[in-house]
């Protein structure tokens, strides 16, 4: 039996950055799903990274320097403490988020890369860091990705971007795809069930506008996000609705607006296009209000430039909310042909995209048929199968390295005695 030590770290409420997106759903998901279905050839132990780092001489002198804390814990601090613990018997870690790994430990260990976003777009994720600590922090990355035993990509996008960018041997990479809630799925019943009083109380609470068709967008307002396209596109959907005679829809936004900077970008685009009084900001929402908004929204709105999967994509399918999506990246393999995709560069394509949902019942039936069907195929079973498959692998690498070793240093002794 394997042990390996899982690092959980991202479904720390308190850890905003992990815990309120996609990694955190994928970490926390991924652990229900081994505790259901429990490889009896692996033995799981949970441990925290950030925690990991905390406490004693060594972290209250890193506390003191006035910056890279977050960097000096994670490569230094952190991997001198692996051997402690319940990690001192672990054989091999597993890091759910790559830019959580430290660069070098002695310990060997499963990565997954979620995505090679600052890589890919580095233009548009360097402009808001010195230069010196993007550099730095990618080089760390990098070194991290390289030094992994066995990495998982989300999709064969990411896995091909690995191979590409950063030329890992593709052998080396193994694909687990994400999955979706079966609560999600549920959300199409809701979604043919729903009466117009518990319609009218969910936008009355949300303060959504009563008659209104919703445009949905989920997910942060990071530049590849290209929250000001989605703005654009639903201001001419606007205006091509009052040119057909249809009520003009209203854009709803639900993910939390993480800096200073992305909340000025934000108000900038609702104010150039004129959309503030037509769009709705939520921040962060509840899962119960998550499910809500696909079961009362008109399509899911999705023009991202980069995903390493498009979970949100996936779950509004799910629920049967038709999908208007980027064919970018990871999209086309996790949408397939149960979504309307578009060049997310090409705003014309995108507004044909949205009204031919608005205007046109046919293809709005058949993307919330679809969808469901599309998105039952991603399990978080596969997920966890998948992922357990990886560490049996990687343990086998490892003692195919072990015993190379060992029979190279018995060649070297047997060729030092003979020269005795």
């Amino acid at each position: 039996m394997i042990r390996v030590g899982f690092d959980c770290s991202a479904v720390d409420p308190t850890f905003k950055s992990h815990a309120q997106r996609g990694i955190g759903r994928y970490v926390s998901r991924l652990i229900s799903a081994f505790e259901c279905c429990h490889s009896s050839e692996v033995s799981l132990s949970y441990f925290d990274h950030q925690s990991l780092s905390r406490n004693g001489v060594a972290d209250r002198v890193i506390s003191a320097i006035p910056r890279g804390r977050t960097h000096l814990r994670q490569h230094l601090l952190h991997p001198s403490r692996l051997n402690e613990g319940a990690l001192k018997d672990c054989s091999l870690l597993h890091y759910p988020a790559h830019m959580d790994a430290p660069a070098w430990t002695s310990k060997p260990y499963v990565l997954t890369v979620l995505d090679l976003i600052p890589h890919l777009l580095s233009e548009l994720y360097r402009a808001n860091k010195p230069s010196w600590r993007f550099r730095a922090a990618r080089m760390l990355e990098v070194q991290a990705i390289r030094n992994a035993t066995i990495l998982l990509a989300i999709s064969e996008a990411t896995a091909r971007d690995i191979v590409r960018v950063l030329n890992v041997p593709r052998e080396k990479i193994v694909v687990t795809p994400l999955g979706v809630d079966s609560a999600f799925l549920d959300v199409q019943l809701l979604r043919r069930s729903k009466s117009v009083e518990w319609s009218a109380q969910l936008r009355g609470r949300l303060g959504i506008p009563t008659s209104r068709p919703i445009i949905l967008y989920v997910g942060g307002h990071d530049e590849r996000k290209n929250v000001g396209v989605i703005i654009e596109i639903t201001k001419r959907a606007i205006d091509a609705a009052a040119g057909i005679g249809l009520e003009p829809p209203v854009l709803v936004l639900a993910g939390r607006v993480s800096a200073a900077a992305e909340q000025a970008r934000l108000d900038s685009s609702l104010a150039r296009f004129s959309m503030s009084r037509d769009t709705i900001s939520l921040g962060y929402v509840s899962e119960a209000d998550l499910q809500a908004l696909y079961a009362e929204s008109a399509l899911f709105l999705f023009p991202t430039l980069y995903e390493g999967f498009g979970l949100p994509a996936l779950e509004a399918m799910a629920g049967g909310l038709p999908v208007v999506s980027s064919n970018t990246s990871s999209l086309p393999e996790v949408v397939g042909e149960a979504g309307v995709l578009f060049d997310p560069n090409d705003v014309d394509a995108g507004v044909r995209g949205v009204v031919s949902i608005l205007k046109e019942s046919e293809v709005s039936r058949f993307l919330s048929q679809a969808g469901p069907a599309r998105a039952a195929l991603f399990t978080w079973e596969r997920t966890a199968k998948l992922t357990e498959q990886a560490y049996l692998q990687a343990d086998l690498l490892l003692k195919e390295k072990l015993s190379r070793r060992e029979v190279k240093q018995g060649d070297s002794v047997r060729e030092s005695q003979a020269g005795g």
